[in-house]
C-alpha cells in the first residue's frame, strides 16, 4: 500500500456531531442509568415487603430530577469534549492533506446549531416516542379500570416513559449515524 492510498478523500471528512446529537446521547445514557437504578431499587423493595408498603413516590421524583440534571450536565461535558475532539481530528486531516500536496484545505466550522437534518430526525424520534407512550397509557388505563394499586399504575407509566425515551433516542441516533 502506497502513501497515496492512505490520503483521505474529500468525502471522508469526519462526521460532525451537532450539539443536538450530543444531547441525544447524553439523554439516552442518563435515562438508562437513572431508570435502571430506580427499577433495581423497586425490585429489591418488592422482594422484601408487600406492594402497599413500598415507598416509591419520593425515589421516582429523585430519579426524574437526577435524570434531568444529569442530562444537562452530561450534554455540556459531551459537547465540550466533542468540539475539542472534532477540532483536533479536523486539524490532523488537514495536516495529512497538506503533507500530500493539497494546499486548498479548508476546515469547516464545528456544527453547534441544529440544522434541517436535526429537525427531521427530532420529528422521527418524537413519532417513535408517541407510539410507545400511546400503548403504555392504554395499559395504565386498563390497570386503573381494574382498581390496581397506584404503585403498579405509577411504575407502569414510569417504565413506559423510560421505554419511550429509549425508543426516541435510539431512533434519533440511528438516523444520525445511518441516515434516512
Amino acid at each position: 500500500m502506497q502513501d497515496a492510498d492512505l490520503t483521505p478523500d474529500e468525502d471522508d471528512e469526519p462526521v460532525v456531531m451537532t450539539s443536538t446529537e450530543w444531547s441525544v446521547w447524553a439523554y439516552l445514557v442518563t435515562v438508562v442509568l437513572t431508570s435502571g437504578t430506580y427499577l433495581t431499587l423497586m425490585a429489591v423493595r418488592l422482594a422484601g415487603q408487600p406492594v402497599d408498603q413500598v415507598e416509591w413516590v419520593v425515589p421516582m421524583l429523585w430519579t426524574l430530577g437526577v435524570s434531568v440534571l444529569g442530562t444537562v450536565a452530561l450534554t455540556i461535558v459531551l459537547t465540550i469534549a466533542g468540539t475539542i475532539t472534532t477540532t483536533i481530528v479536523r486539524h490532523i486531516v488537514a495536516f495529512c492533506r497538506v503533507g500530500h500536496g493539497d494546499t486548498t484545505v479548508r476546515l469547516p466550522d464545528v456544527e453547534t446549531e441544529p440544522d434541517a437534518r436535526d429537525k427531521e430526525i427530532s420529528l422521527r424520534g418524537d413519532q417513535a416516542l408517541v407510539a410507545v407512550l400511546g400503548a403504555g397509557f392504554v395499559g395504565a388505563l386498563v390497570l386503573a379500570m381494574l382498581d390496581a394499586d397506584t404503585f403498579w399504575i405509577g411504575n407502569l407509566l414510569f417504565v413506559v416513559g423510560t421505554l419511550g425515551a429509549i425508543a426516541e433516542t435510539t431512533t434519533r441516533i440511528r438516523l444520525y449515524r445511518r441516515g434516512f
